[in-house]
C-alpha cells in the first residue's frame, strides 16, 4: 500500500493526505467529437503502461458520473466547471484551457502558433484580404486570434472579423442574419481563418446559403481537423490538425507526477505542457491560388494536380510559355519557395495523409505521393519532418 502526500503551493489548489491503492483516473472529456476521443486515446495509451491505473468515465461535470476519483483529466469548457475542478482537492489536469487563473494543472494546444501557422498558410495563397470567425469568451480562441494577427502584421481593427459565443455557432436553429451580412460586406476575395471546425462548417453552410463561393469569393480554414465532418462539408473544409492525441499522453504524465509525488517536494506553481499543432489538411475549400500572374496560378495549378506523378521540374516548364530560369525566378518571388520545393510540399502532404490513415507499407507510400526513390522520400521527410515516416506514423496515426 502506498501513501502521497500532495501539497500545491502558491495556487488555490491543495492536496490532502490520501491513501491510493490502485489510483483511479476519471476522464471528464465529452467524447462526442474527435478532440475528446484524440484525448481520451493518448491518455489510454499512456495508462496501458501504468498497470496500476484504473482508468474510467466520460462525459461531462455535472452528469452525476463522479465516483471518488483519485485524479481526474477534464475539458472544462465553462467557467463554472473551472472553479468546481479547482475546489476538488484532488489532482486535476485541464485540456481545454478556455479560462485563466483556475490553478489548475495544463495541457494544452499552442493556440498562438495555431493562428500564426493558419495565416502563414492562407499568405502564401496570395490573399490580401482577411477575415476572422471566432468565439466569445474562451482563452484559446482569443489566443488564436492573436497568432492570427500578429502573424499578418495587422492590427485588430484593420482585420475584419465575426465573433458569437461557441453555443451560437453550435445551435442550427438560431438567426443568421447578422453573420449574413457580415460575409456579404467581405471584399472579394477573402481569406477567413475560423477559430475551430464548428465554425468554419458552419461559414461554409452560409456562404452556399448566400450565394458566395468558396472558395473563389472566400477561402475557409478551420482548427481540429475534424476529419468525417470537414470531408462532409461542401466544399470541404481544409483545417489545422492539433496533436491531441499528444496532448493527452502530456496530460496523463502530469497526473502520474501529482500522484507520485513524494510528501516533502513541493509542486511549481502552476504546471502546464503546451504542444505545438501539427499540418494543415487542405481540402476543397482552400484549394485556389490569388496572384495577379497568370503564370504563377498556371504553375501552382500544374504542380498540385500532378505532384502524385512521376514527374519534375522540367516538365512543368513543357507546359508553359516562359523559360526555366523565369519560371523559378517568379514562383520564388511570388511563394518564397522554388517549384520543386512546392512539388515536393504537395507530395508530403499526400505522404502523411496515408501514413496518418492506411497501414500501406512506407515504400508503396513513396510512390503513391510521386517520390521516384524510397530513398528520396525518407531523406525528404526526415528533413522536413524532424523524424522518419514509421516514427511519424506511429505518433500520429487517426485510429487506436
Amino acid at each position: 500500500m502506498r501513501r502521497f502526500y500532495i501539497i500545491l503551493r502558491n495556487t488555490r489548489v491543495s492536496y490532502r493526505l490520501r491513501t491510493i491503492v490502485m489510483p483511479r483516473i476519471q476522464l471528464l472529456l465529452g467524447l462526442d467529437d474527435a478532440f475528446g476521443r484524440a484525448i481520451a486515446r493518448g491518455v489510454i495509451r499512456y495508462a496501458k503502461a501504468k498497470p496500476d491505473w484504473k482508468v474510467y468515465g466520460y462525459g461531462r461535470l455535472f452528469t452525476g458520473e463522479l465516483a471518488q476519483p483519485d485524479g481526474l483529466i477534464v475539458r472544462a469548457e465553462t467557467p463554472e466547471e473551472s472553479k468546481a475542478f479547482s475546489a476538488m482537492g484532488i489532482p486535476v489536469v485541464d485540456v481545454a484551457c478556455a479560462y485563466p487563473g483556475t490553478g489548475l494543472m495544463e495541457a494544452y494546444n499552442d493556440d498562438e502558433e495555431t493562428g500564426q501557422r493558419g495565416a502563414a498558410y492562407l499568405q502564401s495563397l496570395g490573399f490580401q484580404s482577411f477575415a476572422y470567425g471566432g468565439i466569445e469568451g474562451t482563452l484559446w480562441a482569443r489566443r488564436r486570434s492573436h497568432g492570427f494577427f500578429d502573424s499578418l502584421n495587422k492590427d485588430f481593427s484593420l482585420v475584419t472579423q465575426f465573433e458569437r459565443p461557441l453555443y451560437w455557432w453550435r445551435d442550427p436553429s438560431l438567426d443568421r442574419t447578422d453573420l449574413k451580412q457580415w460575409l456579404q460586406s467581405l471584399p472579394r476575395p477573402t481569406a477567413l481563418f475560423a477559430a475551430n471546425d464548428i465554425v468554419g462548417l458552419r461559414i461554409i453552410e452560409i456562404c452556399k446559403e448566400i450565394g458566395i463561393s468558396v472558395p473563389s469569393d472566400v477561402s475557409v480554414l478551420g482548427v481540429d481537423d475534424e476529419d468525417l465532418l470537414c470531408e462532409l462539408a461542401d466544399p470541404s473544409l481544409s483545417s489545422i490538425r492539433l496533436d491531441c492525441e499528444g496532448i493527452g499522453r502530456a496530460a496523463a504524465e502530469l497526473l502520474d507526477g501529482a500522484l507520485s509525488r513524494d510528501a516533502d517536494t513541493i509542486a511549481p506553481q502552476k504546471a502546464e505542457i503546451r504542444l505545438p499543432p501539427m499540418d494543415i489538411v487542405e481540402r476543397e475549400s482552400t484549394r485556389t491560388l490569388i496572384h495577379g500572374d497568370p503564370l504563377i496560378v498556371r504553375s501552382v495549378t500544374w504542380l498540385r494536380s500532378n505532384a502524385r506523378k512521376k514527374v519534375d521540374v522540367g516538365d512543368l516548364v513543357a507546359t508553359l510559355p516562359a523559360s526555366r530560369r523565369t519560371v523559378e525566378k517568379r514562383i520564388k518571388a511570388a511563394l518564397g519557395c522554388s517549384p520543386r520545393q512546392l512539388l515536393q510540399r504537395y507530395r508530403l502532404e499526400y505522404a502523411k495523409h496515408l501514413l496518418a490513415t492506411t497501414d500501406m507499407p512506407l515504400d508503396s507510400v513513396a510512390q503513391s505521393s510521386g517520390f521516384t526513390a524510397i530513398q528520396r522520400f525518407y531523406s525528404v521527410f526526415k528533413k522536413t519532418e524532424g523524424c522518419t515516416p514509421a516514427i511519424w506514423r506511429r505518433k500520429n496515426r487517426k485510429n487506436p
